[in-house]
């Protein structure tokens, strides 16, 4: 009788699966990756939140929860593609911030308008109570897993 409550486990499994075959950018009008484009967003998002004028690969490795050098990959394909800037400290000159250009500015500002409408048409196609009980079944899905996670690295 408790295994009832098991017994959507493969739905469950399936409505997951669904997401990884979703292709999010696909009115992606440039010619950067989806990383990439994260990163650009990143940048600009994490700039006008922290007041900072620049983030440095640190935070930005942060914030995507993956490591400095996957980070610093992106970070030079957006450099040699103008789309930002390397700038050093003036007191440390060994830690460098990333800064957006113009043209990097446009492209996280677009990318960014792209994303809200979007997920505007999700709140508006799913009503404002489903979309918020969606936020809180979501946002429990990830602590659960943030909490599996951390079990599994101790």
């Amino acid at each position: 009788m408790n295994e009832d409550r098991y017994d959507k486990i493969d739905e469950l499994m399936e409505a997951f699966q669904q997401f990884s075959k979703i292709n999010w950018q696909k009115n992606n009008p440039s010619l950067l990756k989806p990383s990439e484009i994260r990163v650009l967003i990143t940048i600009r998002l994490g700039t006008e939140k922290s007041g900072k004028p620049v983030l440095t690969i640190s935070d930005i490795s942060k914030m995507h929860k993956v490591t400095s050098p996957t980070i610093t990959q992106m970070v030079n394909s957006l450099l040699a593609q103008g789309y930002v800037v390397r700038t050093s400290d003036a007191q440390d000159k060994r830690v460098s911030g990333i800064a957006l250009t113009d043209k990097g500015v446009r492209l996280a500002d677009a990318a960014v308008a792209r994303i809200r409408d979007t997920f505007k048409g999700m709140i508006d196609y799913l009503g404002k109570e489903r979309s918020r009980a969606l936020i809180e079944l979501l946002n429990g899905v990830y602590h659960y897993f943030e909490e599996i996670n951390g079990q599994l690295e101790d």
